[in-house]
């Protein structure tokens, strides 16, 4: 007899395949079916898969490996020199984002502590979503992708301190020793980042024997990639931080471009177990009572997110038209989120019913990013016809 871990990997394969061949039918990315697989093989359907946390823990991998792909195509010398404007932006949305939750919650009666959750929470865009669409698109290495890109790592930077402040929320706050491993480990990365490229610290030994041999490849890219995960997160840091530095320094260097390529089968993989992870912590029961209210949160939360970015975008020197789709593009809820919610349910922040509204809400968010982004893009053709 097949083990449950061989049936199980056959019919997750199957069900993904068939809803890829649907979604690409549709013009669709694939994370959508993944989300739906999710749904499908958790508890509320059909019940085949039993541990999400293993499936969370292998998606996890699958972010570190997308972060450190990335981070080889990013021109660091252009963010770089553009370091101060995604920082202001990242910065200032999570403000905004605080003042306009208050003027809600002020009404419907949230206490400080939700809102200031929620404002964390909702601040936070997909890094697996955004960096995978600039990449299918071609406009990662374009000044609006470069600025795109430096937000979404001042976001994930950003992610810490949150940590922390919700930590301090339940009067459990980090020792003095996380906090100065969190500080040093941010300046000794950034200082680390600023000399390899300035200094090309980084070099692969015996690059011709490696080029030739595939396996060599990939315990190298996985050596490095995890390693640096691995370290920043001891830190106190992201680990996807950590990969994504990783994969900006070894980029630079055009003899190592195929240690970013050498991992990409891996990251599809693991990277689909995140989503996977996402669709079996839904309640379809519970998403399917509540759908109103949840639709009703989604398209509000995309639409400030979007006015909130373009405003940012706009203010920080672009044009209407790059700042408009800007904010469309970070206008989802990120992964990082899913992180801040449990932990505020693990910490007693939040109940059942606002942990499961959050859970749907985000992943929504994500469902619909691909099109909202149509929809902004068609509203920015419409408006550039008008003025023409």
């Amino acid at each position: 007899m097949p083990s449950d871990l061989f049936s199980g990997i056959a019919i997750l394969s199957f069900v993904v395949l068939l809803l890829i061949f649907l979604l690409s039918r549709l013009q669709q990315p694939y994370f959508i079916a993944y989300i739906l697989s999710g749904i499908l093989l958790g508890p509320g359907v059909l019940n085949i898969i039993h541990s999400p946390e293993v499936v969370g823990q292998l998606g996890e991998a699958g972010i570190v490996l997308l972060m450190f792909s990335i981070g080889t195509e990013v021109d660091i010398r252009h963010l770089s020199r553009n370091f101060l404007r995604p920082l202001f932006i990242a910065m200032v949305q999570v403000l905004l984002s605080f003042l306009c939750l208050y003027a809600i919650g002020s009404h419907i009666g949230w206490s400080r502590n939700i809102v200031l959750l929620l404002s964390f929470i909702i601040s936070l865009s997909s890094s697996a979503i955004v960096f995978q669409y600039l990449e299918r698109t071609g406009e990662i290495k374009s000044q609006l992708g470069s600025i795109t890109c430096g937000v979404l790592l001042m976001q994930d930077i950003l992610v810490v301190p949150m940590i922390l402040v919700l930590h301090f929320l339940t009067g459990s706050s980090a020792s003095s020793l996380d906090l100065v491993k969190v500080c040093f480990g941010g300046a000794f990365i950034i200082l680390f980042l600023w000399a390899a490229l300035r200094k090309k610290l980084f070099r692969i030994p015996m690059r011709r024997e490696i080029v030739a041999d595939h396996d060599l490849q990939v315990f190298i890219g996985f050596a490095i990639c995890f390693g640096m995960a691995w370290f920043s997160a001891w830190l106190g840091l992201s680990p996807a931080f950590g990969a994504f530095t990783a994969g900006m320094v070894i980029g630079q260097d055009k003899a190592t471009k195929w240690l970013g390529k050498s991992v990409v089968p891996f990251r599809v993989f693991f990277m689909s177990f995140f989503f996977l992870a996402i669709g079996l912590q839904l309640e379809v029961l519970f998403f399917a009572t509540n759908f109103g209210t949840i639709l009703l949160i989604t398209v509000v939360v995309l639409l400030i997110n979007s006015i909130i970015n373009s405003g940012l975008f706009r203010l920080t020197g672009n044009n209407w038209r790059d700042s408009i789709y800007g904010g469309a593009l970070l206008s989802q809820i990120g992964e990082f989120s899913f992180v801040l919610v449990t932990l505020a349910a693990s910490l007693g922040l939040v109940g059942s019913y606002t942990y499961q509204i959050t859970l749907a809400v985000i992943t929504c968010t994500m469902l619909f990013s691909t099109l909202w982004l149509t929809v902004i893009q068609k509203m920015i053709y419409r408006l550039a016809l008008e003025k023409n």
